[in-house]
């Protein structure tokens, strides 16, 4: 059993409250650009004190329709700025946000409304409030439905307008860190989700903590993030928390499509992003330097970048790595970084494992990545890489205040203030959750080397095959995805006499693939059935066997005939896939892989 420590720092004082940071940034800087969004073909500008009226205004009008402290209210939008300035005013008034993902479905939606008991919902457009149409019958604690598109912000405002102003300062002045904030629904992969509890402290402290760590990354002036997670999300809400402290510019995506398009009309200094956006960028650039004929040279500029961020994390000095390095900036890393927006000094990367050759590839272009790691449960992070502890293939150290351990069974076990306060009424998947010292148990399996936390696997999908050989799904996983025509990898062989893959194809590589194969057109079962895209697969499947034992290595693999979606359950609104199910989705192809 092995323990980390973070540096210790003054505890928050009970007055610390979220609201705090915009009020005194208002107050200080009202002038001061904190947001922008996109209205045509151009972003506009939000300042400090235009955000913080905003806020007044519509929570005024939640104390107009008797939301009392402690009562909640559900939000259901994209990332957007009226996301962010709902939320501030559902806890100016002392409640209790209650996020639900866009993409959530009409069953989903109702568990929440249930569970939770909010008495109103925030929808952004009229086809989600058709989804709240289709469950308001069976949730009568919601009293009403506002619509963002349609104005709903606006009658909340209008409402407040008699209220006076004193009334809401005398909440704002009530608030402290103790007092509930959010209740964060968990996406798992079975049964219902349960509700995280988390307090104005536990989120405070985190955004406190970030800032401990990379706080020294940020330049006071000038910071540009463009958002584009989803804000039900604890990764993007703690980063727009660390935003409003700090005085990071948001700037929100209008749509994840257009991603790349606005990454270079806005030219972010730092993003935050879940590994799946940093490996299609990778893909994407391998994939289109081989339609044009230079896949040699990428190839080529891609172990240049590896091998020269290797010797800088060590601290050496290869002139000849060095000089390769140069001649490679023009004409491969250059545009990955245009690709970005031109400006990225540094992105952090959460909510699943990066890899550690990716990471120093993006390195080697250009792009620090900085890992990190944590849970819903957690505010969400726990660890993070930091300029001065870099540190590729983990997830860092432990923050100010946290303590990491390793539990004999290789569970990694946690302990810090920005732990949760346990799922709303569900006593018995709190008491789980804990074990008998208080030490939360995070489900994941890791290892700590000199402080450094690497994450190995889950400890619910750690696979063991007939022969009782323990495989960890994610490393092979990792390396399978690289490849540019691989979209999805879903390692099997529990209980098997061997290790076997399911694998997706990225669509839009898949259709050039064919084309410069001579077979446009062609169905996806004819693809399939090509030898050259089994040696394709196959190729992939050999290099990720290279990094472990033949015992643990893939035998068979079996090509699905499509991508996995969030719509048909098999991803988590931020891309992680549901293992479970797509295990019984594709039950039969499993079993055919091992018949015979």
């Amino acid at each position: 059993m092995r323990e980390a420590t973070g540096p210790r720092s003054a505890p928050l004082a009970a007055e610390a409250h979220l609201l705090q940071p915009m009020i005194e940034r208002s107050q200080r800087e009202p002038q001061r650009v904190v947001a922008a969004y996109r209205r045509g073909n151009e972003f506009v500008d939000v300042t400090a004190g235009e955000v913080y009226q905003r806020v007044r205004a519509v929570a005024k009008g939640l104390v107009a329709s008797g939301i009392a402290v402690g009562d909640r209210v559900a939000l259901m939008s994209r990332s957007r700025l009226e996301w962010v300035i709902t939320d501030y005013a559902i806890l100016a008034v002392g409640g209790v946000t209650v996020p639900a993902y866009e993409t959530s479905s009409a069953e989903q939606v109702q568990w929440i409304l249930r569970d939770s008991g909010a008495r109103i919902i925030v929808l952004e457009d009229a086809d989600m409030h058709d989804l709240y149409t289709q469950v308001a019958d069976s949730v009568p604690t919601c009293e009403e439905a506002l619509v963002i598109d349609e104005g709903g912000l606006d009658l909340l405002a209008e409402r407040g307008a008699m209220v006076d102003d004193a009334d809401l300062d005398t909440r704002i002045a009530s608030l402290t860190i103790d007092l509930l904030a959010t209740i964060i629904y968990t996406s798992g992969t079975t049964g219902r989700p349960k509700g995280c509890m988390l307090t104005h402290g536990n989120l405070r402290t985190n955004v406190l903590q970030n800032l401990d760590a990379v706080g020294d990354m940020l330049h006071p002036e000038g910071e540009v993030s463009l958002l584009f997670l989803p804000l039900a999300h604890s990764l993007a809400k703690i980063i727009t928390l660390v935003g409003v402290e700090w005085g990071v510019k948001a700037v929100f995506c209008s749509d994840v499509s257009r991603l790349q398009e606005e990454l270079a009309l806005v030219q972010p200094t730092m993003v935050v992003s879940v590994p799946r956006v940093f490996e299609k960028v990778y893909n994407s650039a391998q994939h289109k330097a081989q339609t044009e004929g230079h896949g040699g040279i990428f190839d080529k500029a891609a172990d240049v970048a590896i091998r020269w961020s290797q010797a800088h994390t060590d601290g050496g000095h290869h002139p000849i790595i060095s000089a390769e390095h140069a001649a490679m900036e023009p004409l491969v890393y250059h545009k990955i970084e245009e690709a970005f927006g031109g400006r990225l000094r540094f992105a952090f990367s959460g909510g699943g494992p990066l890899g550690e050759r990716l990471t120093h590839f993006f390195h080697g272009v250009g792009v620090k990545i900085f890992e990190g790691y944590g849970l819903t449960e957690t505010s969400p992070t726990l660890t993070v890489n930091r300029a001065d502890s870099w540190r590729p293939g983990t997830v860092g150290r432990p923050l100010a205040n946290t303590t990491i351990r390793i539990a004999d069974d290789g569970e990694i076990l946690a302990r810090g203030p920005q732990v949760f306060q346990g799922y709303w009424r569900n006593d018995a998947a709190t008491e789980e959750t804990f074990d008998l010292e208080g030490w939360f148990k995070t489900g994941d399996i890791g290892e700590l080397d000199d402080g450094y936390l690497r994450i190995t696997g889950r400890k619910k999908e750690l696979i063991v095959t007939a022969a009782g050989k323990n495989v960890a799904p994610a490393p092979l996983e990792d390396r399978l995805r690289v490849h540019p025509l691989i979209s999805q990898a879903v390692v099997v062989g529990d209980g098997r006499p061997f290790v076997g893959v399911l694998v997706t194809l990225d669509e839009d590589a898949i259709l050039e693939w064919a084309t410069d194969h001579g077979l446009p057109g062609a169905s996806s079962q004819e693809l399939f059935e090509r030898p050259e895209l089994c040696n394709e697969i196959q190729t992939a499947v050999d290099q990720a066997n290279g990094s472990v034992s033949r015992a643990e290595s893939i035998r068979k693999f079996a090509v699905l005939p499509r991508d996995f979606t969030v719509a048909a359950g098999e991803l988590t609104p931020t891309l992680k896939v549901r293992r479970i199910v797509v295990e019984k989705t594709y039950g039969g192809v499993i079993d055919a892989m091992y018949s015979g």
